[in-house]
This record gives structure tokens, C-alpha cells and sequence, in this order.
């Protein structure tokens, strides 16, 4: 008891950190190669693989094989209807934020490498229903039963903080694209806080939903309204970004002013729901006990194939946005 509030601690045995490094070194590698085959000869068939098989199918694996309680991992808990109406608003503010923190990004990377190429979300000329359904909806379940169902429980023996923080960097750094890591990474965290303070799963499951299904929402209705394709949309982009270096000082400031004191307001909204959150989710956490892990060495090497070979893509971006011509890989990929 700590005052009158009593401290509920978790009993549930977790993946070992080993097991959280090498599923995701085998994920990545699946992803990197089967996952881009897949999605490379049809797309909506190629996420669906991507998803279900290469992501959800090796978790669900380990937790069957190495007989964990699955629910109690996963965290397979209901979560209150307040809780999930907090959840929307708070990814609906969110979502300002992490453009604008994904700008920043992309301005540093046009600062350095002379040009970005964006990745925009990628939708199907099906249904705008089936786009969130597709972009949405399987990945709302299968990244987070892999990130905060599996790997964040794991990592959690390091502490809570430091599995949420570096969950969300290394969920960051699975999308594979580094022009958009710090707003993935912002969304990683939060998400992770979210599912460790409703002890439940699905709390992530829908905030990840609700993210991706806005995202989906509004570049659709951006491409519709603009009638540009992504690649003209990437040429938009580093054309607005040549003006702005070019603009006057003073004009420049009042752009930069707008971006800050709009996402401080969105920051500060979203400051007050998370303590809202907080309040409404002092009686589902679980403080998480932290326990003598194995030797770093061995979990670093888990972990560390599956980092290296996000890295060589990340390497292979770079090398792109400087100009250097990388024809071998495309035939390797088979591009």
C-alpha cells in the first residue's frame, strides 16, 4: 500500500529478452525479404502476408511454443469506454504533431542530403473502407501484438520506462523509413504508455487503428482534392522547401512561429488528456517489478542482425538521396 492506493504488481512471466531480440531480428529479415516480394507483385495481398504471416504468425509462435500465458502477455484485457474516447482524442492530436515533428525531419534531411523523397501512405484505388481496413486495421493487430504485446513485456523486466522508450525506437525504426522516424517513434511511446497504463492490448490496438485510419482518411482526401501522385507530391514537397530557405527573414520567422505555437497548443491539449488518462487508469495499471536480466551481451546480439540489416536500408536511403546510383540492388530485389 502506498497511502490508500493500492499498488498492484504483476505475477506474469514474460518472454525472455533473448526470445524479444531474436523474434525481432527474424521479423526484420522476413520483412526485408519475403515481406518485399510479397508486396512487390500485388500490393493489398503483399500487406495482408506482410501482416498476418510475417508479423502476427512468428509472436503468437514463440508464445505457443515456449507455453506463455498468452493472454496475461498479450494483456488481452477489456478497456473502459471512457478510456478508448480519451484514446481517440488524444491520437486525433497526436497526428498535428507528428507531421510537424515529420517535417522537421525531412527539412533536416533536405538540409543535408539536398532533396527527401517522401513515402506517402500507401492507398489501394479501392474503397476509402478498405484502404482503412487494410492500412488500419491489420496492422492496428499485428504490430502491436509483435511491439507491445510481445517485445514491450519483454523489455519491461528493464523497467517501464525503458521498455516503452525503446520499444517505440525500434518500432520507429521497423517502417524503414528514417524520413519519418522521429513522428514514429513519438507515436511508439505513446502508444506503448497507453497499453501499460490500461494493462490492456486492445487500448493499443485501437489507438494504432485510429492513427493509421486518419492518416488513410486524409491523404485521400488530400489526393483527391490536389489530384497528385506521390511522386509529384515529393517534388511539392522539395519545391516548398526550397522556398522556405529562400523566403525573407522576417516571412520565414512567422512560418516557423505558426509551426511551434500550433504544435505547443496541440502539445499542451494533449498534455491534459494524458493526465486525464492517468487519472482514469490508476486502478488497471500493474507496476511491472524489475528483474535481473540475462547477460547484455547476449541480448544485444539478439537484437543486433535485425538492427543491422534495418540500418544497411537506412544506409541504402542515404546513399539514394545523395545521388549515389544503387542499380545492382534494384536487381537484387528484383526492382
Amino acid at each position: 500500500m502506498q497511502g490508500n492506493k493500492e499498488i498492484r504488481i504483476s505475477t506474469v512471466e514474460a518472454p525472455k529478452l533473448a526470445e524479444a531480440g531474436l523474434l525481432y531480428s527474424i521479423v526484420a529479415f522476413l520483412l526485408l525479404s519475403a515481406g518485399a516480394y510479397f508486396q512487390g507483385r500485388n500490393f493489398i495481398s503483399g500487406i495482408l502476408i506482410t501482416e498476418f504471416i510475417i508479423i502476427l504468425l512468428p509472436p503468437l509462435i514463440l508464445l505457443i511454443v515456449r507455453k506463455y500465458d498468452i493472454p496475461g502477455v498479450l494483456r488481452l484485457n477489456r478497456v473502459s469506454l471512457l478510456n478508448l474516447f480519451i484514446i481517440f482524442c488524444m491520437m486525433l492530436l497526436s497526428l498535428w504533431i507528428v507531421t510537424i515533428l515529420n517535417l522537421f525531419n525531412l527539412w533536416l534531411l533536405k538540409a543535408i542530403f539536398g532533396r527527401v523523397s517522401v513515402s506517402s501512405v500507401p492507398i489501394t484505388e479501392s474503397s476509402m473502407l478498405v484502404n482503412i481496413l487494410l492500412i488500419g486495421g491489420s496492422a492496428g493487430i499485428c504490430e502491436e501484438v509483435m511491439f507491445r504485446g510481445v517485445i514491450q513485456r519483454s523489455l519491461e523486466r528493464l523497467g517501464v520506462f525503458w521498455s516503452i522508450l525503446i520499444t517505440g525506437f525500434i518500432f520507429g525504426l521497423f517502417h524503414m523509413d528514417f524520413q519519418k522516424l522521429l513522428g514514429t517513434f513519438l507515436l511508439g511511446v505513446l502508444i506503448g504508455f497507453i497499453v501499460y497504463r490500461t494493462n490492456s492490448l486492445f487500448a493499443g490496438m485501437f489507438a494504432h487503428f485510429t492513427n493509421n485510419s486518419l492518416a488513410v482518411i486524409i491523404s485521400s482526401l488530400a489526393s483527391k482534392i490536389t489530384k497528385t501522385t506521390q511522386v509529384q507530391a515529393g517534388e511539392t514537397l522539395n519545391d516548398a522547401f526550397t522556398m522556405l530557405e529562400s523566403m525573407p527573414p522576417a516571412q520565414l520567422i512567422g512560418v516557423l512561429v505558426f509551426y511551434v505555437f500550433s504544435a505547443l497548443f496541440c502539445a499542451g491539449a494533449l498534455a491534459g488528456l494524458i493526465w486525464a488518462f492517468v487519472k482514469n487508469t490508476s486502478k488497471t495499471y500493474e507496476t511491472v517489478p524489475q528483474t535481473k536480466t540475462q547477460k547484455k551481451a547476449l541480448v544485444v546480439l539478439a537484437f543486433l542482425p535485425g538492427l543491422a540489416a534495418i540500418a544497411f536500408i537506412y544506409v541504402v536511403t542515404a546513399l539514394g538521396l545523395s545521388g549515389v546510383r544503387l542499380d545492382f540492388l534494384s536487381r537484387l530485389f528484383g526492382g
